[in-house]
């Protein structure tokens, strides 16, 4: 049995939903944006996952790619301007932000809205080739249910992109249960999906780093302060150094904190029309 320890007890999926607008609502993605040039994992992520998409061969121009917990959109807008781009917040003020954004007027018409009042992922207007969700299955009461969702709006042969974090229990009081890259893995493998690609990585934010975050995840007065020193030191690093880096630690059995995951839709799975 692949480890995936789950503390949802007796939280409702209405209590969820209420705990999750009020933090990510009132202009969360709006306001301080500078916040945002500094978070080195948001930078991380979107390297990494161009590696691997290359890795496997995915040509991603002319795409149609949705996000589920697109925030400030990063992921996407890194996906080349011929794409469509899709996606869907808790955060009105997300989407009015990201519906704002001027780069959005160099890519294809896309689509995006707020998750319903249900918490279920809302379906896109047309199947896409790739589905991607970023350290959000952590959050949600359901994440089978959510798994299974997201893969429906794929099209045959589309792509499921999930990156989630790797983390002691406890760590992130905002998060439901545990993982790792196999527990991710068979999450997707029981939505129907063949799983191309899982591994854990981002090691070069263990140790020190990783408990510098730690907290500000619990909300102590120091926490703020101390997450910025982490987040502008990282970003000083060059991204292929903190590869290298990484590498190096994986070979000494240090922990990743996040996992990724790609995984694809069979022809032969059922789903929507297409467009």
């Amino acid at each position: 049995m692949t480890a995936c320890l789950d503390s949802t007890m007796n939280r409702t999926t209405d209590l969820w939903l209420e705990e999750q607008r009020r933090l990510y609502d009132g202009a969360f993605y709006r306001t301080n944006r500078w916040r945002w040039v500094f978070r080195d994992d948001c930078r991380y992520r979107w390297h990494r996952m161009g590696e691997v998409l290359s890795m496997l061969g995915v040509a991603t121009a002319g795409l149609d790619v949705y996000e589920l917990g697109f925030g400030t959109g990063d992921l996407l807008f890194r996906f080349p301007t011929s794409c469509a781009l899709m996606g869907a917040e808790l955060s009105s003020d997300a989407v009015d932000a990201i519906r704002a954004d001027p780069r959005l007027k160099a890519y294809r018409p896309g689509w995006f809205d707020v998750t319903p009042p249900d918490g279920s992922v809302p379906v896109p207007p047309w199947p896409v080739d790739i589905a991607i969700a970023s350290h959000v299955i952590e959050h949600v009461p359901d994440d089978r249910a959510m798994v299974t969702q997201l893969a429906a709006v794929l099209k045959p042969g589309g792509l499921m992109v999930l990156f989630v974090p790797v983390e002691p229990p406890g760590f992130d009081p905002k998060h439901l249960r545990t993982y790792t890259a196999a527990s991710v893995a068979e999450r997707v493998r029981e939505a129907g999906l063949e799983v191309l690609h899982a591994e854990e990585n981002y090691h070069i934010r263990s140790g020190p780093f990783s408990w510098m975050d730690h907290p500000s995840r619990h909300g102590w007065p120091v926490g703020g302060f101390l997450e910025g020193v982490r987040n502008v030191t990282m970003t000083l690093i060059p991204y292929p150094l903190a590869r290298a880096t990484e590498e190096l630690l994986a070979q000494v059995g240090v922990h990743g904190t996040q996992c990724l995951v790609v995984a694809r839709r069979s022809a032969g799975h059922s789903r929507r029309s297409a467009r």
